[in-house]
């Protein structure tokens, strides 16, 4: 019984390790793109959509992803998905010119796409509906752990090095070492793949009506996440907190970390109070709760920035341990990495619109109006999905494929 508990927490501890590095990877770019504007002689218009270009594959590749993973398995693709964003870091300093770089940062979106499908459904194959919430909590804490992070990462090395590709550099070995555990995870056990005919209860059958409407919550959820944070240490740049005034882009990472690594709080607690059958109305609270935050942001005064930052940051990463374990709630296991890709397809590739529209604006505040609008879709999606839960009778189980 130990050693199956042992090898349990090993295995939710490499999964949580791989969701922080797919958000260190994810925000890279938003900590060096004034760097790369400054070597290219570029705007952030090009920038940003740089960061579009990263993110889309991140979203849509996650489709395939999670059809593979549903085949294949889920730690070697997590191995896949590591070992191929070192590469890519590589290549994004060693390849020369502009179109390249965009290139790169094409390819490790499309190596981070695998995460999600493949870490989620991990989690949700070895646990219970009961205890996935407290578990996607802790997910949740290394993932935020990853997103705040790597600001302060970036401003270490930034400040010691005044390179971006020195920041690369470290990313591919941080990589490649997580990578290297899940080689040793593939090979040490095999891996359980669910199929229909697996699917002998009512928890196997899914209600594809409320996953639909989680979609479109998706979507908006993740238009509101990439806009915001595609230009966050940008916006940050002159930023104060406790008297501390931010210089540039050093100063911007050194904020922007400070403020997004308080969502661990929201992480954790979103844990520990989610419970299967509430999880409905938290969701729709928790996206409402975001509104008024995005709209502070962008009436913020520079002493007030950080303050409106960080309080979005805890309230806005409650969504994710309760979005994750509705999921598993609503779809069959046969098909939980698909279902799991398919709504990260849907919320980064169409998020990661985002990034370019919000770059394209010459004042950065004017646009968390736009995207407070889009939290407010969430928030309506949410309360349909509240009220289909208590009045609309049970989904029929499908039939299983003879």
């Amino acid at each position: 019984m130990k050693r199956v508990a042992s090898t349990f927490l090993i295995l939710v501890l490499a999964v949580c390790a791989a969701h922080a590095m797919v958000h260190v990877l994810e925000g890279s770019l938003p900590c060096v793109e004034q760097s790369i504007a400054a070597q290219y002689d570029v705007g952030q218009a090009t920038t940003g959509w740089l960061q579009t270009v990263w993110r889309f594959p991140w979203g849509v590749g996650a489709l395939l992803a999670g059809w593979l993973v549903d085949r294949y398995g889920a730690k070697r693709m997590l191995a896949l998905y590591l070992i191929g964003g070192a590469v890519c870091c590589v290549t994004s300093i060693l390849l020369p010119g502009l179109p390249l770089l965009f290139l790169s940062m094409f390819l490790m979106g499309v190596m981070a796409s695998i995460y999600h499908p493949a870490g989620l459904a991990l989690l949700s194959h070895e646990t219970t509906p009961q205890t996935l919430p407290k578990v996607l909590g802790w997910h949740g804490v290394f993932g935020s752990m990853g997103i705040g992070g790597v600001p302060l990462i970036a401003a270490v090395v930034l400040s010691t090095t005044h390179s971006w590709q020195a920041f690369y550099a470290l990313l591919a070995v941080m990589s490649l070492a997580v990578g290297v555990v899940f080689v040793y995870l593939t090979l040490k056990s095999p891996e359980r793949v669910f199929s229909p005919k697996q699917q002998t209860t009512a928890e196997d059958f899914g209600d594809w009506p409320s996953f639909g409407i989680l979609l479109v919550m998706s979507a908006s959820i993740g238009l509101s996440y990439h806009g915001v944070m595609s230009f966050l240490p940008r916006f940050l740049s002159d930023g104060q907190v406790l008297g501390y005034q931010t210089q540039g882009e050093i100063g911007g990472n050194v904020l922007a970390a400070s403020s997004l690594i308080l969502g661990c709080i929201g992480q954790f607690f979103a844990g520990y109070i989610a419970k299967p059958q509430r999880l409905e109305v938290q969701l729709m609270m928790i996206c409402g709760g975001t509104i008024p935050l995005l709209i502070g942001m962008s009436m913020a005064s520079p002493e007030w920035k950080w303050w409106c930052v960080a309080a979005w940051s805890m309230v806005f990463f409650m969504h994710q341990p309760v979005f994750n374990s509705l999921i598993a709630k609503y779809t069959p296991r046969s098909r939980r990495s698909l279902c799991y890709g398919v709504s990260f397809a849907v919320g980064n590739g169409i998020g990661a619109i985002a990034a370019g529209l919000v770059g394209e604006n010459s004042n950065l505040q004017s646009a968390y109006i736009g995207l407070a609008g889009c939290a407010m879709v969430a928030t309506v999606g949410g309360l349909v999905l509240w009220l289909r839960a208590n009045w609309s009778p049970p989904p029929e189980p499908e039939k299983s494929e003879v």
